[in-house]
């Protein structure tokens, strides 16, 4: 029994390694090779330093000065494996070409 749940456990881990994603807390999604994290509102520079460090910060800092802060939309974002959330319909789907509903990302983000 105790082998069943070992292989079960780490055939999670390598799922969720594989998509690049990294589910935290409720409420929270990173994706370490992005280089971000997201909340319910959307692209987040703190949980961005909370989760993947200081560099992280700086780096995603970087690229939101390069597009402008006034322009920069947190609110639609995709990460690593297609998923992609748009914060303003509560909804993230699996690509952004299929508009399939990724259910543990709406829960994860929205509660849903």
């Amino acid at each position: 029994m105790k082998k069943l749940i070992l292989i079960s456990l780490l055939t999670t881990a390598v799922s969720a390694h594989a998509a690049g994603l990294d589910y935290y807390k409720e409420g929270a999604i990173c994706d370490k090779s992005s280089g971000f994290c997201a909340d319910f509102m959307g692209v987040s520079v703190a949980l961005t330093k909370i989760y993947l460090g200081d560099k992280a910060e700086q780096k995603l800092m970087a690229e939101i000065n390069k597009v402008g802060i006034k322009d920069f939309d947190a609110s639609t974002f995709t990460m690593r494996g297609g998923l992609t959330c748009d914060t303003k319909v509560k909804t993230c789907w699996t690509n952004r070409y299929d508009k399939k509903v990724d259910v543990k990302a709406n829960r994860t983000l929205f509660g849903q």
